[in-house]
């Protein structure tokens, strides 16, 4: 895939993740424009994809909730390091990765060929946003991978097929040189040596996000304000405040507001728990339920006052316990896995051993940075109204970053401390 670095502007909203598939042995893109229109993509497909963003949600946010710590993640990219897992599966391997990205009522051909179309849209959507989703696969010297299995990773995901000596520590250089390169230098050790020791081949995926809000917080109007990480624990951060139009929503249990990049393709969708109402329930209710924010919102017809806090922070969690709980059981398991799919010699022996997504998430006056790598490891064996609308983020709450013409979840997290790194 075709895809450049660039210098990444200061003080801008940037969001990074990159996930990875590594197995092991046991017993780009045209930069001239979309090759896509929005009427290609398969409204199934999206479905699917964020009800898997949302089932896997759950369990994060919820440990985030209870330990009170802050996460990123982009269930997007997990998605897509799955999908070329899925393209060397058989048999009841095939059907549990079928079954946990949600493709029901579409067929897995459709299925790839509606990520083509999400590759392409989504790094097009809008010329003021870069969005860079990357795809490869390293293979261990002597593996040969199967004609189609290959055929498909670089037809439908663009991936670079690459062969490498994993027993020389150039080879974990060689990975994280290219995460690193793709996720514009904020996630630089996706593996290390050990990861490599019994690897057949290491599939990855990155993804990028570098945008620039629509409406701007004056950096003049950031000023030192308490955040309650509890009823009686406040720590001071650096707290943005504007007012203007904005899209917003109120339940039961929550408010919302989206906060527009570039030309408002893309959005951040910002949830604070209503007062009273903690922040593991609020998000049980908004993943439970999606139609209040997906089709609730009152585009800015009032004004808002907003206050949101400034935060940058990384995080890394393995997923394998996280895809167990959602039903990939037996891609983990090294006498039933099924992965004959991937190479001449029948694949024998093959099984996903853990699963790695590492995140890292900017958001400050000018727009948010973000980027996350997923691993996943194979082993063998007008004049304002008298009233604003008032969002005033001093208390834990969470995000989601979704491309509004696909509707495609990219990005979700929780903020319960802003200070914390």
């Amino acid at each position: 895939m075709g895809i450049y670095a660039r210098m990444i502007k200061p003080n801008a909203v940037l969001l990074a993740a990159a996930s990875m598939i590594g197995l092991l042995g046991g017993c780009g893109e045209s930069a001239d424009g979309p090759r896509f229109a929005a009427k290609d993509v398969h409204a199934e497909q999206v479905k699917s994809d964020n009800s898997f963003a949302l089932r896997m949600a759950q369990p994060l946010l919820e440990e985030a909730a209870v330990s009170k710590r802050n996460v990123a993640f982009s269930p997007l990219s997990v998605s897509f390091a799955l999908s070329m897992l899925l393209n060397g599966a058989k048999g009841e391997t095939r059907e549990e990765l079928l079954a946990l990205l949600g493709a029901k009522g579409i067929t897995e051909e459709s299925l790839h060929a509606g990520n083509e179309v999400l590759l392409d849209l989504l790094q097009h959507a809008d010329p003021a946003v870069e969005v860079r989703i990357a795809d490869a696969i390293w293979t261990k010297k002597g593996v040969r991978l199967q004609s189609e299995f290959k055929k498909k990773l670089q037809t439908f995901y663009a991936a670079e097929v690459h062969a490498i000596d994993f027993s020389k520590p150039a080879a974990a250089q060689t990975i994280n040189r290219w995460v690193s390169k793709q996720t514009g230098g904020h996630i630089d050790q996706m593996v290390n040596s050990s990861d490599l020791a019994n690897a057949e081949m290491v599939l990855m995926n990155a993804i990028y996000f570098n945008g620039t809000w629509q409406l701007p917080f004056e950096a003049s109007g950031t000023s030192t304000q308490p955040f309650h990480l509890t009823e009686d624990t406040m720590v001071n951060v650096p707290m943005m405040r504007q007012r203007d139009k904005f899209a917003h929503l109120t339940t039961a249990e929550y408010k919302a507001v989206r906060l527009p990049y570039g030309s408002g393709q893309w959005g951040m969708i910002v949830v604070l728990p209503e007062p009273g109402v903690t922040l593991q329930r609020a998000e049980e209710t908004f993943l439970s339920d999606p139609s209040p924010w997906q089709d609730g919102f009152d585009e800015g017809v009032s004004d808002t006052l907003l206050q949101l806090p400034k935060f940058t922070f990384k995080t890394s969690k393995k997923l394998r316990e996280v895809l167990e709980g959602l039903g990939m059981k037996i891609s983990f398991d090294p006498s039933a896995a099924d992965f004959s799919g991937m190479t001449d010699n029948g694949s024998k022996g093959l099984f996903v051993s853990d699963v790695l997504q590492k995140a890292f998430i900017s958001v400050d006056e000018l727009g948010t940075k973000a980027a996350a790598a997923t691993k996943i490891d194979v082993t063998g064996s007008s004049a304002p109204p008298p009233e604003a609308f008032e969002f005033i983020a001093d208390r834990p709450f969470f995000f989601a970053i979704e491309d509004r013409t696909t509707g495609t979840l990219a990005f979700l997290g929780a903020v319960a401390n802003p200070g914390a790194g």
